[in-house]
């Protein structure tokens, strides 16, 4: 699995989109382009990269929450390309509901889909084993606030975070992080357990 961070315009868009590529550029790669945000500039920087002779530079759109955030270029990508947009979300233009524990190939590798409900009911985390990277969305996984009231979705979804081996991150805004990952997560978790208010979602 190849990871391009893709170049954004800070001007307009200031989302970071993920291009996953083989690593060989196979006929059987799945390219695919992770929170490609709402304008059209990273149209231009895919079409910089080489994506494999004769091949269709992006197959399917995964957005990590609110498809309202990203809906621009996924439906430019899809008329340009004819790439499928993926969701855990509804919506009109979702060409496939995602669901947890969902296995995407991705690239010439596998994601798995963790609804990770925190930043919206639909957010995902995408966890990719082999590379043990996570693609975090706007999931908060670093969390140093005490006296906070948090959703136990949310808890539990941190919780299953934590059971991944992971060793760098790539969010939706931040730079990526590629070091202590592990502890940051773990750390969180017991920032929120020790010091802050759980609640179901009924009393929240």
């Amino acid at each position: 699995m190849k990871i391009i961070n893709l170049k954004r315009n800070d001007r307009v868009n200031r989302c970071n989109s993920y291009l996953i590529l083989g690593d060989w550029n196979r006929s059987s790669d799945v390219n695919t382009i992770i929170d490609p945000g709402n304008d059209l500039f990273v149209l231009l920087e895919i079409e910089k990269l080489s994506k494999g002779f004769g091949r269709l530079p992006v197959t399917q759109v995964i957005l990590t929450h609110n498809p309202d955030e990203h809906i621009g270029a996924s439906l430019a990508l899809r008329e340009r390309f004819n790439a499928r947009i993926l969701a855990y979300g509804d919506g009109p233009e979702i060409d496939e509901r995602l669901s947890d524990g969902q296995l995407i190939k991705a690239g010439d590798d596998v994601l798995e889909v963790l609804h990770t409900p925190g930043h919206s009911p639909d957010s995902i985390c995408l966890y990719a084993p082999s590379e043990k990277t996570l693609f975090s969305g706007d999931t908060e996984l670093q969390v140093n606030r005490s006296n906070k009231i948090y959703p136990r979705s949310y808890v539990d979804a941190l919780f299953k975070i934590a059971c991944r081996d992971i060793l760098k991150i790539y969010s939706c805004h931040d730079q990526p992080i590629t070091s202590d990952c592990q502890e940051l997560i773990i750390q969180s978790v017991q920032t929120i357990c020790r010091h802050s208010i759980v609640v179901d979602e009924r009393g929240f």
